[in-house]
């Protein structure tokens, strides 16, 4: 009897949040057939431009279907069972921003962005679908914010009651584009999200020297007043110095009432060798400043900032340089940031491959002194074995290693369940039966 094949693949949901898993099957196919599975992205990341590709080697079972969530690929760009494997496994061929530098310039586009699948059978396409990946909700506003001296992307639902905020703070890659792709997701899931550029854009000090709190301050301030925020609920999100940033502000302001550094160092660290941009005089200075004073902080030598600059040109690892300062302690005890202050609970990520900074070990420090000091919140630290400095959002390209850390697997576990306890954590720190003011 013949029988008619119709291969086709099916994606379920075909739409969703770029944090939601999809469902791939294959069906209609010979039976142990071997098809190559292809995923291509090409029109980019929110604020840039990127194409990225990977593919998967199957053999379909004796219907002629495949599920890749109960079945591993042969051959591919991923080995075992990942039913999100494509995705996170894509290599990156080609990627540019959008000015991230330039609150004018930049653009929080696109908002979504498709994937595209396609079956090969004997080097012939035979199948083909597309998977729309959306970065911020449909329902979310995006506003340019240039008040009282601030610079930033505000993105929030116009409709909704007074929820919690977030502040969110990239890192020393400076401008808006990183932090801006955290503040659409969390705006997504309900928190209006301000992200804050403080170096780097605009009129803002064009490096991290003695970036002054007061103006972090005056970001939580201008958040507390806007109508679909409840002011009594902020939470500040931090990455990488964004973290640092992060934990010293929730140190200082009692207004913070949740914080979440991720690859953080419990020190306050160098900013910049240089006491301005035009100087080439050696002068290592704090990273931040408060009513008119350098914070306290671990400085390098000249010959550290010197090895540091030339390895970070190679693209190579500087965790040894920040681990000869701290091992060094004469520094430490002025420099530590007093995160016993925080007025609420505390979610830290670390990964124990940093490239750029032994974040896990200083996350442990912190635990430490806060147990010490009977901190009175919810403290949680989540440590990730064999995974790299860049812990972000799930379902993205996490092959590229070489300066980051980790493996591309661990590197994308580790991005899928970080993301889902920050949201738990957010959930636990502001339960939604408080969410009325007043």
């Amino acid at each position: 009897m013949f029988v008619m094949l119709r291969p086709q693949i099916e994606v379920t949901p075909s739409t969703a949040l770029i944090d939601v898993p999809v469902h791939i099957t294959l069906s209609g196919f010979a039976p142990h057939q071997l098809i190559t599975l292809h995923a291509t992205l090409t029109d980019g990341m929110p604020g840039g431009e990127m194409s990225a590709s990977s593919h998967a080697i199957f053999q379909s079972d004796e219907d002629g279907n495949v599920d890749l969530v109960s079945q591993a690929p042969l051959f591919g760009t991923y080995e075992g069972i990942d039913p999100m494997g494509l995705f996170w496994s894509m290599h990156v061929q080609s990627q540019r921003f959008y000015s991230p530098h330039s609150l004018d310039t930049f653009e929080f586009a696109p908002r979504s962005t498709e994937i595209h699948l396609s079956a090969e059978v004997h080097g012939k396409v035979i199948a083909k679908a597309n998977v729309t990946r959306i970065f911020v909700s449909p329902e979310v506003s995006i506003e340019k914010i240039r008040e009282n001296g601030l610079v930033g992307l505000y993105f929030y639902d116009p409709h909704a009651e007074p929820r919690p905020a977030v502040l969110v703070l990239g890192g020393s890659e400076g401008g808006i584009g990183s932090s801006s792709q955290f503040a659409a997701l969390f705006a997504s899931h309900g928190y209006p999200a301000l992200a804050l550029a403080y170096f780097q854009c605009d009129d803002l000090p064009d490096d991290i020297r003695r970036i002054p709190l007061e103006y972090i301050q005056n970001a939580i301030q201008w958040l507390k007043t806007q109508p679909h925020v409840h002011p009594e609920k902020i939470a500040v999100f931090g990455r990488s110095k964004g973290a640092e940033l992060a934990l010293v502000m929730g140190s200082i302001d009692p207004d913070i009432r949740a914080v979440i550094a991720s690859s953080p160092s419990s020190t306050v660290c160098i900013g910049c060798d240089t006491e301005s941009s035009d100087s080439d005089h050696y002068s290592p200075q704090s990273s931040w400043s408060f009513r008119g004073e350098p914070l306290p902080f671990v400085p390098w030598t000249e010959s550290q900032s010197r090895e540091a600059n030339e390895r970070l040109q190679a693209r190579e690892r500087i965790d040894h340089l920040h681990k000869e300062t701290w091992q060094n302690g004469k520094w430490i005890e002025d420099a530590s940031i007093p995160v016993e202050r925080i007025q609420g609970p505390i979610l830290l990520l670390s990964s124990d491959d940093d490239h750029w900074w032994p974040s896990a070990e200083h996350c442990e420090q912190m635990v430490q002194r806060l147990q010490e000091n009977s901190f009175p919140h919810d403290v949680v630290h989540l440590r990730y074995e064999n995974t790299g400095h860049m812990i972000r959002f799930p379902y993205i390209p996490t092959t590229r290693t070489q300066l980051n850390g980790g493996t591309a697997k661990n590197n994308a576990y580790a991005c899928e369940h970080s993301w889902r306890e920050v949201l738990l954590f957010l959930e636990r720190a502001f339960p939604k039966a408080s969410w009325t003011k007043g």
